[in-house]
């Protein structure tokens, strides 16, 4: 079963694609509506994870359209009798989830500043709109989960589940059962300053006369923004971090801001309009420049922490006290079974080579700062069989008997609601 979390991730046809679609109505579930643009955000991250053009492969692309509406159609349904049930997911279990999404965005994306280039928004944003989609994916998994957490699978449709499949099943990897401790490179108080003077320069040319939106165009470090002269258009209370929204709920209107410092950098803010919980603020973002004194100061940290580590008790407790991942911390910085081949962090990749099992790494550089990495063993690959795999085996087994269940369950219910499907088209982009 599949359940699409309406995200974009990837490429910037695939933004202009959705930003170019007339709303429509797609269907209509009972008395809710499933909007044609949702469909085609699901649709493209789809398309762009299988490498697929929807200009170049309409056909291909028309399948997912519908396989993504029918995965919404299927999400509003189980919604629907779960709230009826009253199945509830708790909010620490959401956030959780939140975190886990969005460090997935960073991994597949290469950086925080990648992810937050692909998303088209400010990780902050994108944590605060997707909160909804996300308790809806959790409720839905959690009702499924409990009406499907009898079924189970004998031995014997294990042994004929290979039979039938072997031919068809994947080669294994080597895997790597890898931790991590995150150590964030953070500016300094040089750095600091040196970010909050450019800044003000910048401030005081725009006192003196500059243009706010041909300095923005020219200084701000946000792309997303800068190219429109810094506007950020009408914004809700609760998108903004809370610094900058603090400002951009209070300062004056057509007053300039002096530098307001957050997580990325220092922002100079003027408010071009405010109504009730909804305010119309540019802005010029100024990114700190990490310094060489900022990165041997992340270095130093880490190396005081690994040489706290002796065991893989040594490093739960180091990983829970001091990594910056707050999404694997409490739980030992598990970063899962790890194919090097195809792990999107290549400094990880190369390094996790070069590990003993039960060791702890000296600190490694990527993009999201020093990692002090831990293997706690690894898992030969090659071809499955029983004898090597049979818990692999056993639990695609067990898969496949649950989505069939799934299946047959979910055409049942179907037939159960007033459920309507309009055509799904799309405009061509050139």
């Amino acid at each position: 079963m599949k359940y699409i979390i309406y995200i974009l991730l990837f490429l910037s046809f695939l933004q202009s694609q959705q930003e170019v679609v007339l709303d429509r109505v797609a269907s209509i579930v009972e008395n809710k509506i499933v909007l044609l643009s949702d469909v085609v955000l699901a649709a493209n991250a789809v398309a762009a994870q299988e490498n697929i053009n929807p200009n170049t492969n309409s056909f291909k692309y028309q399948k997912i359209l519908e396989s993504s509406r029918e995965s919404m159609i299927e999400q509003l349904l189980i919604i629907e009798m779960a709230e009826k049930d009253s199945v509830e997911v708790l909010e620490k279990d959401i956030d959780s989830a939140l975190d886990q999404q969005i460090e997935n965005i960073i991994l597949q994306t290469g950086s925080k500043e990648q992810a937050e280039i692909a998303l088209g928004k400010k990780i902050s944003d994108f944590k605060r709109s997707y909160r909804d989609d996300m308790k809806g994916k959790l409720l839905a998994e959690k009702y499924t989960g409990q009406l499907s957490s009898s079924i189970n699978i004998t031995r014997k449709e294990v042994e004929n589940f290979y039979i039938t499949y072997k031919d068809s099943l994947p080669s294994l990897p080597t895997a790597y059962k890898a931790r991590h401790i995150l150590i964030e490179i953070k500016p300094g108080e040089k750095t600091l300053e040196k970010t909050y003077n450019k800044a003000d320069e910048i401030r005081k040319k725009i006192i003196n006369g500059l243009d706010f939106s041909e300095a923005a165009k020219t200084f701000s470090d946000d792309i997303n923004s800068k190219s429109s002269g810094g506007n950020l258009g009408f914004v809700t209370r609760g998108v903004f971090v809370p610094e900058f929204e603090k400002i951009a709920f209070t300062l004056e209107k057509n007053v300039l801001s002096k530098p307001i410092k957050t997580e990325y950098g220092f922002h100079l803010i003027e408010v071009l309009e405010r109504t009730g919980e909804k305010v119309n603020a540019r802005h010029i973002l100024i990114q700190n420049d990490i310094s060489d004194n900022d990165k041997k100061q992340a270095y130093n940290i880490a190396i005081n922490i690994k040489k706290n580590i002796k065991n893989i008790d040594d490093f739960f407790e180091n990983s829970k006290n001091f990594s910056d991942d707050n999404t694997n911390k409490l739980n030992g910085g598990y970063l899962g079974m790890i194919d090097i081949n195809n792990y999107q962090i290549s400094e990880i990749s190369s390094a996790l080579k070069k590990i003993n099992p039960n060791e702890v790494s000296s600190p490694i550089l990527t993009d999201f700062g020093y990692h002090l990495l831990w293997v706690d063993y690894i898992k030969e690959g090659g071809f499955i069989n029983l004898n090597n795999n049979w818990q692999d085996i056993e639990n695609l087994a067990l898969n496949k008997k649950k989505a069939d269940w799934y299946q047959n369950w979910i055409n049942k219910i179907k037939l159960q609601f007033y459920i309507k499907r309009n055509p799904l088209t799309y405009p061509q982009i050139d």
